[in-house]
């Protein structure tokens, strides 16, 4: 996508502007598409049998084949609905200019590699029960969960990100060995010249 082209055509609205805007996604995202759709639709990223909804295809014995054949339109429109909150959150909603967090975006590898162990997402019902917090189920408390998780998720980011988390791992993500073995390549690949180039142009 022109980022660049498409911002500077679309105004960035002042904070109650951008406000607005964030209740309206989420009540797009919570309200509108439920009741558009009526059902769950696939995760946005995995396989299908990596969530529910690929398990109930594979196991309702009501769906035909061209059921099963057609699921991938499923995908399709969740993709499709999600887009716009997407853009409207980039374009809308998020700052364009530099914040505090800003420096974390050239790591942002680091967090999206460890997030998963580090914020317990393998464990993480288990945890919860043993924590033996309340369970709910309306939409608002929902939503308050998610709001919750804001400053949960800015932790895991800021310490994946950390020049001390970095220094651990930079071996691997970034390692500065191998610029050494490419130029070493690159030595070794090196066009001849002098008398070597002159015997090969004979």
């Amino acid at each position: 996508m022109p980022f660049p082209a498409v911002a500077a055509r679309v105004p960035k609205p002042g904070p109650l502007g951008a406000a607005a805007v964030a209740v309206a996604v989420g009540i797009y995202a919570y309200w509108v598409v439920p009741a558009v759709f009526g059902q769950n639709l696939p995760d946005g990223h995995g396989t299908y049998m990596a969530n529910r909804i690929g398990k109930y295809v594979v196991n309702d014995g009501n769906l035909t084949s061209l059921d099963v054949t057609f699921f991938w339109v499923r995908r399709l429109a969740r993709v499709s609905v999600d887009m716009p909150a997407v853009l409207a959150i980039i374009f809308l909603v998020l700052p364009r200019g530099e914040t505090p967090i800003t420096y974390m975006g050239a790591y942002t590898l680091y967090s999206y590699l460890f997030h998963s162990t580090l914020g317990f997402h393998i464990r993480r019902a288990e945890v919860l029960k043993y924590l033996g917090m309340p369970v709910v189920d309306s939409r608002v408390a929902h939503i308050g969960i998610l709001v919750l998780h804001v400053p949960y998720c800015l932790a895991i980011l800021a310490f994946c990100t950390s020049s001390y988390w970095r220094a651990i791992w930079s071996w691997a993500i970034s390692p500065s060995w191998v610029s050494i073995i490419f130029s070493a390549k690159q030595f070794v690949e090196a066009k001849p010249t002098g008398n070597v180039a002159k015997f090969e142009a004979q």
